[in-house]
């Protein structure tokens, strides 16, 4: 399997002017300048720097995904509602990508992520028809997927103490907050075609996905006393490069699940167990 490094590039000619005008100047719409990496510990920065790297390859990772996705509601003959609120996802995943980018070379630049780039798309089985790809697709990213990662930005965003972490996060916020409601969107439409097997493989699909976003929040342990991490972090470096307290992220991981996920399934007879 041949991997590669994580990269980023933007041109130096005419696609740049008209992806600033879609996007807006970024350079000047945030204020880069007053995030200061010698105000924090070294080994901060570093994680910060890593985090943040990570974010931009995930949200890169959601951007081809959604794309698939767009696809798939066209070749399901998805409602023309449906899938226009779907085509706005992939352009919005890739700003995304530039933003948390953007933070990492604040931080001091990209951290090295190796992956394979022909595993990145989701794999689906070609037996399915157009309508079950749609289906599993829908509950991957946006019932589950979406619906979970919504609250935990907010999250974040809500303990970022920064000027610049906090506007990066607001704009994600912002833009991701139908990411997760198009899915139970699509359920509506889609629910009188769904048998009892259907929702039974869906309820599987949502189970294998919840596993894979799982470690995400089960290895936070750190605890806090006086202000200060385990670590010896002030709590208020770590909220003002963009994070929530370590335990308080997993107690809301897990409430998110049942109350965005577990129980909003349940209501279309998709049962994750």
């Amino acid at each position: 399997m041949a991997t590669e490094l994580f990269e980023l590039e933007l041109t130096d000619g005419p696609a740049l002017a008209l992806h600033e005008r879609e996007f807006g100047q970024l350079e000047t719409d945030y204020p880069w300048e007053t995030l200061d990496p010698s105000r924090y510990p070294p080994l901060l920065v570093e994680r910060a720097r890593v985090g943040w790297t990570e974010n931009a390859f995930n949200e890169f990772c959601t951007a081809i995904a959604m794309g698939q996705l767009v696809q798939a509601l066209g070749e399901a003959r998805a409602p023309l509602d449906l899938w226009s609120l779907a085509c706005r996802f992939p352009l919005e995943e890739l700003l995304h990508v530039e933003l948390c980018s953007r933070v990492a070379m604040r931080l001091g630049g990209g951290a090295p992520i190796a992956y394979a780039p022909d595993q990145v798309a989701q794999r689906l089985d070609p037996s399915l028809t157009p309508l079950q790809r749609a289906n599993e697709l829908i509950v991957r990213l946006c019932c589950v997927g979406e619906a979970v990662s919504f609250p935990l930005l907010s999250g974040c965003m809500r303990a970022a103490a920064h000027p610049l972490t906090k506007a990066v996060l607001t704009k994600i916020v912002q833009d991701e907050a139908l990411h997760g409601r198009l899915g139970f969107l699509y359920l509506d439409w889609v629910a009188p075609e769904l048998d009892a097997s259907e929702k039974d493989r869906l309820g599987k699909i949502a189970k294998a996905t919840l596993a894979e976003y799982a470690p995400l929040w089960e290895r936070l342990r750190s605890t806090v006393t006086d202000g200060v991490t385990a670590e010896g972090f002030l709590l208020q470096h770590v909220h003002e490069l963009g994070w929530m307290e370590a335990q308080a992220y997993g107690r809301l991981a897990t409430e998110s699940i049942g109350q965005r996920v577990l129980a909003p399934l349940a209501k279309y007879g998709i049962r994750v167990t």
